[in-house]
């Protein structure tokens, strides 16, 4: 820790321009890389919990996570055709598989998201044909299978949902482009517990977009949704959709006809691996006093780290345990108050991803 402390005292030093509020009251955070200094943080001098790796708890990928009450994790493992949901304790010790892909009881066909209701585990399963919520009781001894919810005829797919009692009586969601030229999908949608339409988002997918899951942010009683590429953050409450956040890239070198296209950014830094300076929008995540954003050159994986409060922001390498660029799985707000990422400590392929308090970045 003393060598941690001495390296985010060196950083604090780091200077970024201070963001700037337009007249809609969205946050402008100033992203560009241009003159600005990027800090190496090494996994092992942050406090972290290790997940146990034993033949019964091989996380094959996280999809969607969520925190107990008690301090443990459940994950949702897994790719399609082997979905998993794993329960781990708060010091990363595997207490049981909840369920598994099937269609039995309790079993679904592939995981969209996951959630906690009070003491019930929510299960989205909102893929082809199958769109339904599996319900689990969660309790210290165990767990056991309630009935579920149909969906009923939802209009957009969805990849990623939410709901908390913050916000009653909403499902917040993320729905997944159908891939038809000249047919757009709405980003995000809230809809009522009987999946009428409260809301979408104005703002379509570009043709190509992408369907990644990335998780929401829950914060008082809104929800922040981030997607992989898109420079803008949304808001929702239980009524209302709208941009909260819009990352600027600056008047960097980039080539301007791909300066708001993500996906022609995309390519961009794929083709120009010397290029270290213009950045990917990977995924973010929004806490009480800080934003969290995973963002990408083409030769590296950095976290942004904005104070909401100062307007500063600072740039990290994140490096594994054994000094090789660390692989960021999810990251998450804890009831503790903290903020955790889920990394793999070192390129070793016998071991568990592990989580790692970030707070302190």
């Amino acid at each position: 820790m003393k060598r941690l402390t001495i390296i985010l005292a060196a950083a604090a030093i780091i200077f970024s321009c201070t963001d700037r509020t337009t007249s809609d009251g969205i946050r402008v955070i100033d992203a560009d890389l241009t003159g600005k200094e990027i800090t190496d943080i090494s996994l092992a001098d942050l406090d972290k919990t290790v997940l146990e790796f034993s033949e019964k708890s091989i996380i094959g990928g996280i999809k969607d996570m969520v925190c107990t009450d008690d301090g443990g994790y459940i994950i949702a493992s897994g790719t399609a055709g082997n979905y998993r949901l794993m329960q781990f304790d708060r010091n990363g010790r595997y207490i049981r598989d909840i369920s598994h892909q099937g269609r039995g009881p309790g079993e679904y066909l592939n995981i969209t998201s996951i959630f906690m209701l009070g003491d019930t585990l929510n299960v989205g399963s909102f893929q082809g044909f199958n769109h339904s919520l599996q319900r689990y009781i969660i309790s210290p001894g165990g767990y056991s299978v309630i009935p579920g919810t149909e969906s009923g005829d939802i209009r957009y797919g969805i990849i990623y949902m939410t709901a908390t009692p913050d916000i009653p009586g909403r499902y917040i969601v993320k729905h997944i482009w159908n891939g038809t030229p000249g047919f757009s999908t709405p980003l995000y949608g809230i809809y009522d517990r009987d999946w009428n339409v409260v809301d979408t988002s104005k703002v379509k997918y570009p043709a190509g977009g992408y369907s990644t899951s990335f998780p929401f942010s829950h914060v008082d009683r809104s929800i922040y949704m981030a997607f992989i590429g898109s420079d803008t953050i949304y808001r929702a409450d239980g009524e209302r959709i709208a941009p909260a956040i819009i990352y600027d890239f600056g008047q960097s070198g980039l080539p301007a006809d791909i300066k708001y296209n993500f996906a022609n950014r995309f390519e961009y830094n794929r083709s120009h691996p010397d290029d270290s300076t213009h950045l990917f929008h990977n995924c973010s995540l929004i806490s009480e006093d800080k934003v969290y954003a995973c963002m990408s050159t083409a030769s590296s994986v950095l976290i942004m780290v904005h104070d909401l409060r100062s307007g500063k922001s600072k740039f990290y390498r994140i490096l594994g345990e054994d000094g090789e660029p660390a692989g960021l799985y999810y990251m998450f707000n804890a009831p503790d108050g903290r903020s955790y990422g889920i990394f793999m400590p070192s390129g070793k392929s016998e071991q568990n991803p592990a989580v790692y308090d970030i707070s302190l970045l």
